[in-house]
């Protein structure tokens, strides 16, 4: 009402249903003619009914009930012009001094704030109690080890101090030492959650921190995000990760950055739209309708073909897991084989970055509530469990929420399909009965979008997934993995659900997201088609649109009568246009046919076709160019046929390619150490020289020959520079240096 928002149908119908046996119709009557029509009279009489209405509440034992009374009778009074809200406050400070272990943190928060608000009708005797009750409540939470409370409480001590113009130092240290507390309580059981705790404790303390405090403080969290990568995290994929070439700690500690990359970015993202906006429940809509959150299934299937291998002797085509593919890769409602892999990064990296928004502040009680209440579909005893579960959380009792949050998931998805009009039923012999999660999610591509449903299939109902709610209702769940992570993912999920099913009252109330953590596209990149190169399938073709933003890659399979076409816009689909051998105007022909009926297919698309011999063996010697750095530089076939892939080139095309650039004189290949290599001329006039030497075998000479970047440099070097080759030693050197042919002499020879 205050907002000038009428009441809805059904809360006119119990206060109807409430009247004469309570205040609360009255009083809203009044309210409405104040803040709808400006009556005046009608504030003064809320007030006195406000008054008694406190009253009521108390000898009932509605103790949140009059907690909020008392705050909405301070923002009354305080709004009336000419008023100011000095006996309200004080009213209500002595309500909490002797009621406040009885009051939900909400509401006793919402009353601090209206004091702070206010400050200027708080005399000084009355601040010094309201600090003193701001400790006090500090304290119970500090001793329950209830940190985010605890941290809400000292943040509010810390403003309100600041408005008094009080020294703020002992609030500083306190903040600092419940980070410190809750990291060593907490990582007796989990690492990557005492890494979150740190983190969060850096990024809110930074100023109140020693450069000292702030460099050990990140450290210790780095090294507790390895330790908890590798103990935790055991469906993590490190093929997902930009870590090639590196092994052991090193690897664990290139995941754990990795993690902490994505995290802070999910983290400064959310910060800058709440900043933006004024609403962490803005932001967090936003973060819902983020497509980037959720696994490409599409892009996962072509990432794992490039592990597909032909074995020489079975011709069997088997998985990295070593046994034979079950899933059709045609049929896109089925979970991929390697989508734990990489749904796990996503997923870890967004729950961390939630856990470390709560522990912060950024993301509070009320932006979450504020979400669920909007679209007004939820029934009460499904709001109430849900509330129940938030409370549970925000006090870090992580289990208990968990096995309020994943049973109320289905709850939420029910309520919100009947609210809207949607069936929630399946058809049966004997009439009609309610579906069950999994059938919701088998049947949710129209509901919940394609991506999302597999999503939803794998994290909860799916064997092939975690399966999360099956395992829970039936006490298969270990209880490690009962923990704050899947606890805050399912929270996110229930979230999204009710934004994605009633998108209609959120578009209306927020309108459409100005900012949303999106999958990047072509613009401005070099185009990669490693993703879409197969062992048994050949790219003919690709382009990009005029814009930059999507890629577009023509893909044949010898196998099947039809041509692939994928559609690259952030995410990745698939469509099949019939026949294989079709010329390139039919292959247009095919793609403007398949245009009228979906949107995401661009308008105006620049070709490039590489099914002629004469380009392919053309972009294979520019890839050796590119990897060429200097004139001696040999790079190894296994670089060239990496490289290849990016240019749309599958690894077989690649060495036949080798094989015929080989024949016609235009390069050498050589075997060292096992690896064969494409060496420039003058690394091969290197490494003849340098066999020519006493002492200077092959390997050795390689190993000269890959040292130098030119010749000119190989004839220039003295006898410490050849000693600083691996392998050499100060003997070898020497010779080196002395016995070495001139530069004229193999050729004179």
């Amino acid at each position: 009402m205050e907002d000038e928002e009428e009441l809805s149908d059904e809360t006119r119908i119990h206060l109807g249903e409430m009247d004469g046996e309570y205040l609360l119709p009255d009083l809203v009557d009044n309210l409405e003619d104040w803040y709808s029509d400006g009556i005046f009279q009608s504030a003064r009489d809320a007030l006195d009914q406000f008054e008694d209405a406190i009253a009521d509440a108390e000898d009932r034992g509605w103790v949140n009930v009059a907690a909020q009374y008392q705050y909405w009778r301070i923002r009354l009074k305080a709004g009336l012009q000419g008023h100011d809200g000095t006996d309200e406050l004080e009213e209500a400070l002595e309500f909490l001094e002797n009621r406040y272990t009885d009051v939900s943190v909400n509401f006793t928060t919402s009353i601090i704030e209206a004091a702070i608000d206010n400050i200027d009708d708080v005399p000084d005797p009355n601040r010094d109690r309201w600090i003193d009750l701001i400790k006090m409540v500090a304290d119970a939470h500090r001793t329950d080890n209830h940190f985010n409370q605890l941290r809400e409480f000292l943040r509010l001590l810390h403003e309100f101090k600041r408005a008094c113009d009080r020294d703020i130092s002992d609030v500083e240290t306190a903040l600092v030492d419940s980070y410190r507390r809750e990291a060593d309580l907490v990582g007796r059981e989990s690492q990557l959650q005492k890494a979150d705790i740190l983190q969060s404790g850096v990024a809110e303390c930074t100023e109140y921190l020693s450069n000292e405090q702030k460099r050990d403080w990140k450290q210790e969290a780095l090294q507790a995000r390895r330790t908890g990568t590798k103990t935790e995290l055991h469906k993590l994929d490190l093929d997902d990760l930009d870590v090639d070439g590196i092994e052991g700690e090193s690897l664990q500690q290139a995941v754990a950055e990795e993690m902490e990359h994505n995290t802070q970015v999910y983290v400064d993202w959310f910060k800058q739209v709440k900043r933006a906006s004024g609403s962490g429940s803005y932001a967090l809509y936003c973060l819902a309708l983020s497509s980037s959150l959720i696994p490409d299934p599409n892009k996962i299937r072509l990432s794992t073909e490039e592990f597909v291998i032909s074995q020489l002797v079975s011709r069997q085509i088997i998985s990295p897991e070593a046994h034979t593919l079950s899933v059709d890769p045609s049929d896109p409602e089925s979970i991929p084989n390697n989508y734990a892999h990489h749904a796990a990064g996503k997923m870890s990296s967004l729950g961390n970055a939630l856990y470390r928004l709560i522990k912060e502040g950024h993301l509070t009680l009320s932006d979450i509530i504020h979400i669920f209440r909007i679209g007004d579909t939820l029934s009460p005893d499904t709001e109430a469990f849900l509330t129940d579960a938030l409370l549970e959380l925000y006090e870090d009792n992580h289990r208990q929420a968990l096995f309020l949050f994943v049973p109320h998931l289905e709850a939420t998805i029910v309520d919100t399909l009947q609210s809207i009009g949607r069936p929630a039923y399946t058809i049966i012999d004997e009439g009609t009965q309610q579906q069950l999660l999994g059938g919701l999610f088998i049947d949710g591509r129209d509901l919940f979008g394609r991506h999302y449903a597999i999503y939803l299939r794998y994290r909860y109902t799916s064997r092939k997934g975690m399966n999360l709610r099956n395992r829970l209702s039936h006490g298969q769940l270990r209880y490690r993995n009962a923990n704050y992570l899947n606890t805050v993912l399912t929270l996110f999920d229930t979230l999204k659900c009710l934004i994605t099913l009633n998108s209609a009252d959120y578009l209306s109330y927020f309108g459409i997201p100005q900012r949303t953590l999106s999958p990047a596209t072509q613009h401005d990149q070099e185009t990669d088609l490693s993703l879409f190169t197969d062992l048994n399938k050949q790219i003919i073709g690709y382009g990009t649109s005029t814009d930059g933003h999507t890629l577009v890659v023509i893909r044949e399979n010898g196998h099947e009568d039809h041509t692939e076409l994928f559609v690259d816009r952030g995410r990745i689909h698939r469509y099949l246009i019939d026949g294989t051998g079709l010329t390139r105007d039919e292959i247009r022909d095919g793609i403007d046919r398949l245009r009228d009926d979906y949107s995401n297919i661009p308008d105006s698309i620049d070709y490039t076709w590489l099914d002629q011999d004469d380009l392919v063996l053309h972009t294979i010697t520019d890839v050796i160019d590119d990897q060429t750095a200097s004139p001696a530089d040999a790079p190894s076939q296994d670089t060239i046929i990496e490289h290849a892939k990016v240019r749309g080139i599958d690894e077989s095309t690649t060495r036949i390619a080798l094989r015929q650039l080989e024949e016609r004189g235009n390069i050498k290949t050589r075997e060292i150490d096992g690896e064969t290599v494409v060496p420039t001329d003058e690394c091969l006039n290197i490494f003849e020289h340098a066999t020519r030497v006493t002492g200077i075998g092959e390997t050795l000479a390689w190993c000269v020959a890959d040292h130098f970047d030119s010749e000119q440099a190989f004839f220039d070097a003295d006898q410490d520079t050849f000693q600083a080759v691996p392998g050499i030693g100060s003997d070898r050197a020497d010779r080196l240096a002395t016995d070495r042919t001139s530069p004229f002499t193999v050729d004179e020879e």
